[in-house]
């Protein structure tokens, strides 16, 4: 009889500090069958670790950059946190979020589970109620909204375009001559969105789209 073979994992590192960074790697790279860098293009990894305090719109955007810069794939994530707002749990899954570990209640044995769960594409994960609503929110994704062209926020291209022109200030007129539309399209996209997500105006619709993440 042979002996199980483990695939070892690659790991990279993104933190929002250099000492815990530094920690995490050094922790990892110690384990036998895990290999631990800080993120880098060119290093391949199959997981994306993310340690934070609080998880910011600048901590999405850094994984934004990284998931760009990947060939080929998006990268499994596994965030580490202390605090992990609602309103960024959508831009974070379209991020590529599988896991979400509590930094106070975690430590280094349950951040090795979760990057090599995640590797395994999370098959064999001990699924508590964070990643069961993760994983809920991603099947809705894959089999609702993104076959209806829409994306995690529940935005179309063209909602999204015309929300990002209103943010930077830009009026009804103004929109329609930069994309070509007739102002009256504009005003119907507009309606279209406030109405279908039941919010109460276009300054809210705008708020929306920012809070998702999309703008």
């Amino acid at each position: 009889m042979t002996d199980k073979v483990v695939k070892s994992v690659t790991v990279a590192v993104l933190a929002n500090d250099q000492v815990t960074g530094e920690g995490a790697v050094w922790w990892l790279s110690s384990c036998k069958d895990v290999t631990a860098n800080y993120w880098t293009w060119r290093h391949p990894a199959d997981v994306l670790l993310v340690l934070a305090t609080e998880v910011t719109s600048d901590t999405l955007s850094r994984v934004e950059r990284v998931q760009h810069e990947t060939p080929d794939r998006m990268l499994p994530m596994v965030l580490v946190a202390h605090e992990f707002p609602e309103h960024h749990m959508l831009r974070a899954i379209d991020l590529g979020l599988v896991s979400y570990l509590n930094r106070q209640e975690s430590g280094f044995d349950d951040i090795k589970r979760a990057v090599q769960e995640a590797a395994a594409g999370g098959r064999e994960a001990s699924v508590g109620v964070q990643q069961a609503l993760i994983a809920h929110i991603r099947s809705i994704r894959d089999k609702a909204l993104v076959p209806a062209g829409l994306n995690i926020a529940g935005l179309a291209d063209r909602e999204i375009e015309v929300l990002r022109l209103l943010a930077e200030g830009l009026s009804t007129k103004q929109i329609s001559a930069k994309l070509s539309y007739s102002e009256r399209t504009v005003k119907s996209v507009v309606h279209g969105v406030v109405t279908r997500l039941h919010l109460r105006n276009r300054t809210h619709a705008v708020v929306y789209a920012l809070r998702s993440g999309v703008i």
